[in-house]
């Protein structure tokens, strides 16, 4: 996990060796990490690079907010040097879900902020969330954040939310929502799930018919999502185990109720 900074270079990474998951080692300043980086495209030395206050942008529009053509003259604050545009925000939320990724979690949840007209803060965002739900109908008081990557030990959160806002996505009353299953990790081929599902064996059943986003913290572990079962009923789940010590099978216990809902009649 890396400081959350509105700048910064592959996820915090100061060698990006695993982009589809986390345990590369992150700068302690990510900003500063990633203007030297762009110092070093236009061949300038790091040290040129430092912190400070931004002069006041110019509105767009008006004369001076251009490039100056003037040589070796610099563009005025606030003027367009290049710009990039993301991937659409579907396929955002895919990779944060089935990769886990924290960074782009806490970046996403401040966007919800911006729309909403909070400050794009963890608290802005957290405020943000839990008022979302509430407007998409659902129990939104079971919820209390304190951030989006569901690091902070103060998070709360009931497993009833989650499948109740599993069972939204799912009925299309909302359509915009059935995008996110798009997104999680299936059992045994791919994301945060990609080696689960493998040991025991009875566990196997559930590959590519459980698909779920994982969460584990020390002591904690969950998993929810979707999964088919032996009469072809799709059923969401959401479980949740605390205090549960060695994480390996903490996770093999989790899939193993998983898997035995894949393999029920429930009728």
């Amino acid at each position: 996990m890396a400081k959350i900074q509105p700048l910064m270079t592959n996820a915090g990474r100061i060698e990006p060796v695993h982009n589809e998951f986390g345990g590369d080692p992150r700068f302690s300043d990510p900003a500063l990490a990633a203007g030297r980086a762009f110092a070093k495209q236009l061949g300038l030395a790091a040290g040129k690079v430092g912190k400070g206050k931004a002069p006041a942008a110019v509105e767009s529009g008006t004369p001076s907010a251009a490039p100056s053509a003037a040589a070796g003259a610099a563009p005025a604050p606030g003027a367009e040097l290049g710009k990039v545009e993301s991937p659409p925000l579907v396929h955002v939320v895919d990779w944060m879900l089935e990769q886990s990724d924290n960074v782009i979690a806490e970046a996403l949840a401040r966007q919800v902020a911006l729309a909403a007209g909070k400050t794009p803060s963890f608290a802005g965002a957290a405020e943000a969330m839990v008022a979302k739900l509430g407007e998409l109908g659902l129990p939104a008081d079971e919820a209390a954040l304190s951030d989006a990557s569901g690091l902070s030990r103060r998070n709360r959160i009931s497993p009833n939310l989650l499948t109740e806002t599993l069972k939204l996505a799912a009925s299309g009353k909302n359509p915009e929502l059935s995008a996110m299953f798009g997104g999680l990790p299936v059992a045994g081929w791919s994301g945060t799930l990609r080696t689960r599902f493998v040991t025991p064996a009875p566990n196997r059943v559930g590959q590519g018919l459980v698909r779920a986003k994982t969460g584990t913290l020390t002591g904690v572990n969950t998993i929810s999502g979707q999964l088919v079962t032996a009469d072809g009923r799709l059923l969401v789940f959401a479980i949740m185990a605390d205090r549960t010590g060695e994480s390996v099978a903490a996770r093999q216990a989790l899939d193993k109720i998983a898997a035995k809902l894949v393999t029920c009649g429930c009728t």
